[in-house]
């Protein structure tokens, strides 16, 4: 339910795309605020643990130009007169290459929009979010998994004394309600 389905799976007669559930259908709750937590990721990573400019400056130019040559090269062969060009270029492409990637490293942050090239790859394609998700998340969700059918069992119990000390209607939903927010309390600790 909070990773699967990655689409909304129902009756799309009246669908809130903001929130994972319809009249008569689901997506999950991950694909289905993937902007959302797409930004927040990319905050958490941009602003508390490594800047764009960081990042990008502890690449080496020589080394990124000579990877970026045969990249540059095959996209010139594709331009009308394409081999012409990169025997004319091919001596100095080095040095323009080292040049161009040391000018990035000063002015990274005004012209690439990690943010903006982040959500557009997760929105793009929502299963590499819930892969990251999981990855990231997984000894909280085992925890979860693993301690659900013992604090289900215990607030199960209390639930049912609840009932026989005050055998009234309203107490099943208002013990669920409670389930559910200790629930989500152990979920965040």
């Amino acid at each position: 339910m909070l990773f699967y389905p990655i689409d909304y799976t129902g009756t799309q007669w009246y669908r809130d795309p903001t929130v994972p559930y319809g009249i008569f259908g689901w997506q999950g709750v991950v694909p289905c605020k993937t902007e959302k937590m797409a930004s927040r990721l990319v905050h958490i990573v941009t602003e508390r643990l490594l800047t764009v400019k960081e990042a990008f400056g502890r690449m080496e130019p020589d080394e990124l130009a000579s990877l970026l040559i045969p990249i540059v090269e095959e996209e010139l062969r594709n331009e009308p007169y394409g081999d012409v060009w990169v025997r004319i270029l091919h001596p100095f492409l080095p040095r323009i290459l080292t040049h161009v990637v040391g000018q990035l490293q000063i002015d990274i942050e005004d012209i690439l929009d990690l943010r903006a090239v982040v959500l557009e790859a997760f929105v793009r394609d929502k299963v590499v979010l819930v892969d990251l998700f999981q990855k990231v998340g997984r000894v909280e969700l085992d925890f979860l998994v693993e301690s659900g059918l013992g604090f289900g069992f215990l607030l199960g119990l209390v639930q049912m004394v609840a009932w026989v000390v005050t055998p009234k209607p309203w107490t099943l939903p208002v013990a669920g309600a409670v389930v559910g927010y200790v629930t989500n309390w152990i979920a965040s600790e």
